[in-house]
């Protein structure tokens, strides 16, 4: 008789146990599925291109890249007959295209005290449906940028990613003997 209750007793407690298991996987999930939530509604997404052609590229140093995508083949604008390293301008593409904000600074001071009267990079981005995109990338701010779109009313911090997939030079994205060796 005191075996039968003590295994009732631990066939109880077990019961118990699991149910609290299951208890606390739903939570967790749940819990999960809202901070995922929170997070998209969260994102301020300032450019959204879905297939990009064209991006038009320049910095305060006076350099600049024109480059277009024909035939799904990314080329220069000025020089369609060089060969271009592909998987770079991908990443470029992909990057510029698809540019979320970190935050959205709140009342802001002029466009000058973000570095965006005279930007570091102005990047346009051209989809092939004909959508235009222009954002401007000012001072650093941290680990993140300042930066604006073509109506210059607000502005944003973005992640340094953006700045840094642009340091490039034209000669870099020239494909040689040894880029296509590799592929």
């Amino acid at each position: 008789m005191k075996q039968k209750k003590g295994l009732i007793s631990l066939l109880a407690v077990l019961l118990v146990l699991a149910v609290v298991y299951v208890a606390l996987r739903s939570y967790n999930a749940s819990r999960e599925e809202a901070e995922q939530a929170k997070a998209e509604a969260e994102t301020i997404q300032v450019v959204d291109i879905e297939n990009p052609a064209e991006i038009t590229y320049s910095s305060s140093d006076g350099s600049s890249v024109s480059l277009v995508k024909k035939d799904d083949v990314w080329r220069l604008k000025d020089d369609d007959q060089t060969d271009l390293v592909q998987d770079t301008i991908e990443k470029i593409a992909d990057t510029v295209s698809n540019v979320k904000a970190e935050r959205q600074i709140k009342d802001p001071d002029s466009l000058e005290s973000y570095g965006l009267t005279d930007p570091a990079y102005t990047i346009t981005v051209t989809g092939e449906d004909g959508t235009v995109k222009t954002i401007y990338i000012g001072d650093g701010a941290d680990a993140d940028y300042y930066m604006t779109d073509e109506e210059k009313t607000n502005i944003y911090t973005v992640s340094s990613d953006l700045p840094n997939v642009l340091e490039f030079n034209t000669d870099n994205l020239k494909e040689t003997e040894n880029s296509s060796d590799s592929e």
